[in-house]
């Protein structure tokens, strides 16, 4: 009986095991985590400084009125202390729209303007970032007329729970089978999709990670997003809005600066080995030709430039840009404001 018993018991056990050492178990690294993919490089991250004293203000807290920057966007935009936004407090006054006011980034900003937002807070300048695989579907069914004032703001702020997410590892959960046979793919497996949501594909070069894998890792939507985001005439859409709205802001003396975060697959995509099946990205081919009446930061210009001389623009075990990547754009962005 205890030999049956055992017999049952051990390889839940071993498998248990597996998951509790390699499964990553933290919002970050993202692309690990949804994808049961083995976290082989614990010390990877040890390179980067996560501890950085978060200067920005975010608008659900600040009681202040006045700033030179305001940022509005998605997950590129937060990063707590490591992201742009923070780089760019070092040398001006940056207030940042919660995630929870902004699930559309460019329907929220079009509120904002047509509030009273704008007239209580002192602004310069509103950068307004998405990242590329959501930046069209963010353009659909846009509202010009709607509008949120500050009282509408401070009933969302004070009715906001805000989500404890869980990450834990527990031993009855899915992840006790599917993460040991996902760990096995990455060992035995090229280009394929990991768990559903991460693919995992070959690269030509180990000198892209510090870690100096050759693989890639990235999110499913990257690819089921590029169709309607290879389109011409949605990136006319797009810019046309975006023009609607630099203008409407240019009669409050605003700036706008329009910030897209590429995928990590537009990124890294001229170094994949097999394309069969992979089509090539042209969002930002497309767009980049279109007349802009806003300052356009062309980030994947800017970060594609230093691809062959820097590692780690991107997180080797994440969907986001790394603080050097961050710090690239936020060059960038200091550069225009001061030469304003």
């Amino acid at each position: 009986m205890v030999f049956k018993t055992l017999m049952f018991i051990v390889p839940f056990l071993a498998l248990y095991c597996i998951t509790y050492l390699f499964y990553s178990t933290k919002e970050s690294p993202d692309l690990l985590r949804l994808g049961y993919i083995p976290n082989i490089f614990e010390d990877y991250r040890k390179a980067f400084d996560f501890n950085k004293t978060e200067k920005f203000e975010l608008l659900s807290k600040s009681s202040h009125r006045n700033f030179k920057v305001l940022t509005v966007g998605d997950s590129f935009s937060e990063q707590y202390g490591i992201g742009y936004k923070n780089i760019l407090a070092d040398d001006f006054s940056v207030l940042h729209v919660d995630r929870f006011i902004s699930e559309n980034q460019i329907q929220t900003l079009i509120n904002l303007i047509n509030g009273d937002f704008f007239y209580k807070y002192k602004i310069d300048y509103v950068i307004l970032q998405n990242v590329e695989r959501y930046i069209i579907d963010n353009t659909e069914n846009i509202d010009f007329n709607s509008q949120m004032n500050c009282n509408q703001i401070d009933t969302l702020v004070y009715n906001h729970m805000p989500k404890q997410e869980d990450y834990k590892y527990e031993f009855f959960s899915s992840a006790t089978l599917k993460f040991p046979l996902s760990s096995a793919d990455f060992f035995l497996r090229k280009n394929y999709l990991s768990n559903k949501f991460v693919y995992n594909v070959q690269l030509n070069t180990k000198s892209l990670f510090s870690n100096h894998s050759d693989k890639l890792f990235f999110y499913y939507q990257d690819l089921v997003k590029i169709k309607k985001n290879n389109l011409p005439e949605n990136s006319k859409k797009l810019n046309d809005i975006l023009n609607i709205i630099s203008g409407k802001l240019k009669q409050k003396n605003i700036k706008l600066i329009v910030l897209p975060s590429p995928n990590k697959y537009d990124m890294y995509y001229d170094y994949i080995v097999d394309k069969k099946n992979l089509t090539k990205p042209v969002f930002f081919e497309n767009f980049e030709k279109l007349s802009k009446n806003y300052i356009y930061i062309d980030s994947k210009e800017i970060l594609s430039q230093k691809l062959k001389s820097q590692k780690d623009l991107y997180f080797f075990d994440d969907t986001h840009w790394s603080p050097i990547g961050s710090k690239l754009i936020v060059n960038e962005i200091k550069e225009i404001i001061k030469s304003q």
